[in-house]
């Protein structure tokens, strides 16, 4: 209630977090708090919001700020109580153990043995499945008609279904993993969800959690894989639930997170021929080309961090306890890091200075594999059906802090197999 009273009087930070309706103004938002300074209060002053993206950085190094807990979402006490009410006891990827949500020293211990299992080498040995995924979806789409929708038959796909590889699970079960990933994921995409949400989040986490301690007792014994997942399941510092709460939070970050990035890609390209055309026939520039696309409209919209102690920031105070809300999107389009900012540019120099990953120790471990499926996948398609065009407007989801496509409706052009 009193983010609406909030909003209702203006204030564009409230504005911003709350759902519905406002992904069309969401930079609008963000650049009227750019105006009110580096950094500016929130909540009665009872917070901190920055979309700087020099502040941003030091705040995600600062071992003097902690990650946010479930507790520290609302500064209410009200919704506070709620939360510690409603702790449903399952694997949740906004609760410790979960990497998003622990600090030292769990953080570092539990970094370092699943880090093991995303070495350069095991995330590059995903490099030929990756383009085996693709080229099998495209092949699909090719016989498939003129017009699809493009987030379901290709954004969507190519990371499910190489989690469910990375997991050691048959490819033929990624539709399951899909549908619990799109469940779960209610409890991260907003600041507080509703009660339904809430629910029917839970509800999907039990299930899946059954589901992942029956695979994880099967990659125990003598039907041990090469997978991702079995090396960790392997490393015996790790007690079962840390296990399962991987495997969820894989599931969840590594495929929810790529999947939009992938409709947010493709309708940036798609709004910019002159880009498309430009990596047509410079492909050696697909890299840089990723970079923007996460600069440009970034999943990732807000983060959350905590002061432990007393800590000067930019110039600014902030007190033991405080929350300050970092705006990653907005610290994506910092006129003083990015010039012209609000100017897709897959040629931009400095694309890679975003923060779509995080950055200090909580900086997101499947960044590479992200990168590698959004360069592979992105101009496959692009290369495949190098006339595609949106065949009606796109549908946001629901997320304020997730933002991504839910519905991508493309007409897919002549294809280049068809062509030539």
């Amino acid at each position: 209630m009193t983010l609406k009273l909030l909003s209702r009087r203006g204030d564009p930070f409230a504005r911003l977090l709350l759902d519905g309706g406002q992904h069309d103004r969401a930079y609008d938002l963000v650049e009227q708090i750019r105006q009110q300074g580096r950094m500016s209060r929130v909540f009665g002053g009872n917070a901190w919001v920055t979309a700087d993206l020099q502040i941003t950085r030091e705040i995600l190094r600062d071992s003097r700020f902690r990650t946010a807990k479930p507790y520290d979402r609302s500064p209410f006490r009200t919704v506070q109580r709620l939360f510690d009410k409603t702790n449903p006891g399952v694997i949740n990827p906004v609760e410790p153990p979960s990497l998003l949500m622990v600090d030292e020293p769990d953080h570092a211990r539990l970094r370092r043995l699943v880090s093991r299992a995303f070495t350069p080498k095991a995330i590059d040995g995903l490099r030929h499945c990756i383009h085996e995924v693709a080229e099998d979806l495209l092949n699909e789409l090719d016989d498939g008609g003129s017009e699809c929708d493009l987030a379901v038959a290709y954004a969507s796909r190519i990371p499910i279904e190489i989690i469910a590889d990375m997991l050691g699970i048959p490819r033929t079960e990624a539709p399951y993993l899909y549908e619990m990933g799109e469940l779960t994921s209610k409890l991260i995409t907003t600041t507080a969800p509703s009660w339904r949400n809430f629910r029917i989040a839970v509800a999907a986490l039990r299930e899946l959690e059954g589901y992942l301690a029956t695979h994880i007792e099967r990659l125990r014994g003598a039907n041990a894989d090469d997978s991702i997942l079995s090396a960790v399941v392997q490393d015996t510092e790790l007690s079962d639930f840390e296990v399962r709460t991987f495997a969820g939070l894989l599931l969840g970050a590594g495929f929810l997170t790529t999947a939009h990035q992938f409709g947010n890609a493709v309708v940036a390209l798609i709004n910019h021929p002159d880009q498309i055309a430009r990596l047509l026939a410079h492909p050696e520039g697909w890299s840089n080309a990723v970079e923007e696309m996460l600069r440009f409209d970034s999943v990732s919209q807000i983060g959350v961090r905590v002061a432990t102690e007393e800590v000067q920031i930019g110039g600014y105070t902030v007190q033991n306890g405080t929350a300050v809300f970092l705006l990653l999107a907005g610290a994506n389009r910092d006129p003083a890091v990015f010039e012209r900012p609000d100017q897709f540019d897959t040629a931009r120099a400095n694309a890679r200075d975003h923060v779509s990953f995080g950055t200090g120790s909580h900086v997101c471990l499947g960044a590479p594999l992200a990168r590698m499926e959004l360069q592979i996948g992105l101009q496959a398609l692009f290369e495949r059906f190098p006339r595609l065009a949106l065949a009606g407007s796109p549908t946001m989801n629901d997320s304020t802090l997730l933002r991504g496509i839910s519905y991508l409706p493309v007409a897919l052009g002549s294809s280049s197999v068809s062509l030539g």
